[in-house]
């Protein structure tokens, strides 16, 4: 357990990196993709190993329940004992899907913040990482999975590594995040096409609405995070600046979700908006594919500085964000900060 508590500007725990010769430790809290696609976990398994990762693997993390690695309650078991577990100095999710939420309500959530180690996921992850922000009031990390981002052919893109890296070192603030020099959102099945590196394009980020601010960031994916409206996970968002990736949407779709966000009153709260680079974005029923529009119609007349096309999400390579962290915003410049340390020397 990390016995010394260090907390930051918003209140949260700061978790400790992790030392020398710890261990990640494996959970499979959504779909059980070690189980269906056993070629790519032996490839993510010997990729974390070049990189220098020792892993610890959860009970049911290779397990396959018909709709998840194992029921709710065993998968919150199995976080607790990577929590005790002193091998292990961070927790990384293998993939995403949709069932994280099940498992939020057998999660004791003391523990999480007793035993102060960062937990790193995305996609339906979102729901632990907010789960660990309202309930635990711990810091965690919007970054990389084992199965989709170590499971890559040829390894693991580097500046995903470098940014998870760069992230869980205590030393490093400030931080000013940078575009990837290329991207893909190409889509190979894995176990079946993934046998080649993917193709990528130049990108960059673009300024839709100027303007700065600085808040805490809450880096998520949309589709996930609205099943937390209403229940005691979601985190109050005073002072955020959200982040919402979305994938494999129209603009319809994401009109939709952003909707949600200004009816419940939310977004009159936030500092600032990022929008993810789209993932294989596709068009409105009635022809248009015009994210831009939809993102200005709900953020109307609010003093917001919206930042887009930000690699924060099912493209790649991508960003490791802190939830919860201090961080600037200058939508105007194309321009993110981290301005906080989000993690503890152990």
């Amino acid at each position: 357990m990390n016995g010394t508590m260090v907390v930051n500007r918003l209140g949260l725990r700061v978790p400790a990196a992790p030392a020398p010769g710890q261990a990640l430790g494996l959970w499979t809290p959504s779909s059980p993709a070690p189980a269906l696609f056993p070629r790519r976990w032996g490839r993510a398994m010997e990729a974390l190993s070049t990189a220098g990762f020792e892993v610890v693997t959860a009970a049911s993390t290779v397990a396959n329940a018909g709709v998840g690695a194992a029921d709710p309650r065993e998968l919150a078991a199995d976080l607790h004992r990577l929590l005790r577990d002193d091998r292990v100095g961070a927790i990384m999710g293998t993939t995403g899907g949709h069932t994280s939420s099940t498992v939020l309500r057998y999660v004791d959530w003391d523990l999480v913040r007793e035993a102060g180690k960062p937990i790193i996921g995305y996609s339906d992850l979102t729901s632990v990482l907010w789960a660990t922000l309202s309930r635990a009031r711990l810091v965690s990390f919007h970054g990389p999975m084992v199965i989709s981002e170590w499971g890559e052919f040829g390894g693991p893109w580097p500046y995903t590594v470098g940014n998870l890296r760069a992230c869980l070192d205590p030393r490093t603030a400030p931080v000013e995040l940078a575009p990837p020099p290329q991207w893909t959102d190409e889509s190979l099945w894995w176990d079946s096409t993934d046998d080649r590196r993917r193709t990528a394009v130049p990108g960059t980020w673009r300024c839709l609405l100027p303007g700065t601010a600085e808040g805490w960031l809450l880096p998520g994916c949309a589709p996930t995070a609205s099943l937390l409206f209403g229940t005691p996970y979601l985190p109050d968002v005073e002072g955020a600046i959200v982040c919402l990736e979305f994938l494999e949407m129209g603009p319809d779709q994401v009109w939709a979700h952003l909707t949600q966000w200004a009816d419940s009153g939310l977004l009159d709260r936030i500092a600032g908006l990022v929008i993810g680079r789209h993932f294989r974005p596709r068009t409105a029923a009635g022809g248009s594919g015009d994210f831009d529009e939809v993102v200005r119609a709900v953020v109307g007349r609010r003093n917001l500085p919206v930042l887009v096309d930000v690699d924060f999400g099912h493209t790649e390579p991508r960003l490791t964000l802190p939830v919860g962290a201090r961080a600037r915003l200058d939508a105007t410049g194309c321009g993110l900060t981290l301005l906080e340390n989000s993690t503890t020397t152990p």
